[in-house]
């Protein structure tokens, strides 16, 4: 089998970054990092894997993708500074500040101030969107005969964990308050209280990709919704009840269902995807049980953070199936608007919405912080997901 140019670049690229990782944990292990903090941190992770090793079973394939988030928080902006804190504090605890602790306590400092400056992080979360936009594709090519038009929607945390309907609620038996308990026990809810708050849905900040992908189904003529997402974490499973039926996967559907009036018919599922690389494996298996052709195409409503990866990932996942299958992105969940200098020359006058700078924008918040961890976060994963050969290049183009 002869290479292309680019596949040969491609995998000279994905070696040479697997060196540099290799080449800065040495570095973090031998050289950054006192060894007693190592070792702690060391003994620390192998608890961790050991405990989601008996939580979840077994060594299953994710395991090292759960290994990896666990890792990845240190490199988020919050768990690096905490790691750098870490390192000083161990220092000063022995032999007081030396020069090493006092440059990494400036840089923890420094990055902590940086990333929480909304005008950084509206920067940052600003130029991955408008990477979103550039590989959305406004027309919906044409379906050739016997297919069937199939829209994704990647689901996960979308809504919050609630109560569901209860099937019956008992009469009240309040106990007698105990005087020596330090944290006293709450007050009983009401059966009233109850069923108003089964009644409601609670959607997250993601929670508009339900509402997005109601609308392009229809816009689009769709003949498919599937939902994709996993279980809710530490929701456990009651006696009359199966992993579906408790699944985020399925509330989604009630949402679509009853609430935005997409038809039961119409809606596949797919319960248990917590990662999009699971999702497009699910999805894709969903379809060929199903007997459903898609055209050589699918279009996908995912969070503009993630489009460029999900729709990478979908296309290795589907490539096999037809000749240049075609990914339609329909991204979401935006955080900011674009700038004026995308917009000008197409938008004039009111048309032109655009965010001017305020004094707020210097002034750091914990929202600025978040907003920074979440765009570092999908590059890291995006990276991982390069390194693993779940999608090439490394961005959609």
């Amino acid at each position: 089998m002869v290479l292309l140019v680019t596949d040969v670049f491609l995998l000279l690229t994905q070696i040479l970054l697997w060196i540099l990782v290799g080449l800065a944990a040495r570095f973090v292990i031998l050289k950054a990092l006192p060894k007693a903090f190592l070792g702690g941190l060391v003994l620390a992770l192998l608890v961790v894997v050991t405990a989601m090793t008996f939580f979840s079973g077994s060594p299953q394939p994710g395991l090292l993708g759960e290994v990896w988030q666990l890792i990845s928080v240190l490199f988020n902006p919050l768990g690096l500074i905490l790691v750098f804190l870490s390192v000083v504090w161990s220092d000063a605890e022995k032999k007081g500040l030396t020069a090493t602790s006092k440059l990494l306590l400036r840089i923890a400092m420094i990055s902590l101030l940086i990333m929480s400056l909304p005008l950084i992080s509206n920067f940052m979360m600003q130029r991955s969107e408008l990477e979103a936009i550039s590989v959305t594709r406004p027309e919906v090519p044409g379906l050739p005969v016997g297919a069937q038009r199939v829209v994704v929607l990647m689901a996960k945390d979308t809504t919050r964990l609630g109560l569901k309907a209860p099937v019956a609620i008992k009469p009240g038996n309040p106990k007698a308050p105990d005087r020596n308990a330090i944290i006293q026990p709450p007050e009983p809810i009401s059966g009233g209280n109850i069923n108003l708050l089964a009644d409601q849905v609670q959607l997250t900040e993601r929670g508009d990709r339900i509402l997005e992908a109601a609308r392009v189904f229809r816009s689009i003529g769709a003949n498919y919704l599937v939902v994709s997402a996993d279980q809710y974490p530490g929701r456990s499973k009651k006696d009359g009840e199966s992993w579906e039926s408790i699944s985020e996967a399925a509330k989604v559907k009630a949402v679509l269902r009853d609430r935005l009036g997409i038809p039961d018919g119409a809606i596949l599922v797919d319960y248990q995807s917590p990662t999009v690389q699971a999702s497009a494996a699910n999805v894709r298996r969903l379809l060929e049980k199903s007997n459903i052709n898609p055209g050589g195409q699918l279009t996908i409503v995912t969070s503009a953070l993630q489009t460029s990866r999900t729709a990478l990932t979908f296309k290795r996942e589907f490539d096999p199936l037809a000749q240049n299958f075609t990914i339609i992105s329909r991204p979401t969940d935006f955080y900011t608007v674009p700038p004026k200098a995308a917009l000008e020359g197409r938008l004039q006058g009111a048309d032109l919405v655009e965010r001017n700078f305020s004094v707020a924008d210097i002034i750091p918040t914990t929202e600025a912080l978040d907003t920074s961890s979440k765009v570092m976060t999908e590059a890291l994963t995006s990276l991982y997901y390069f390194l693993r050969g779940w999608i090439r290049p490394l961005r959609a183009a």
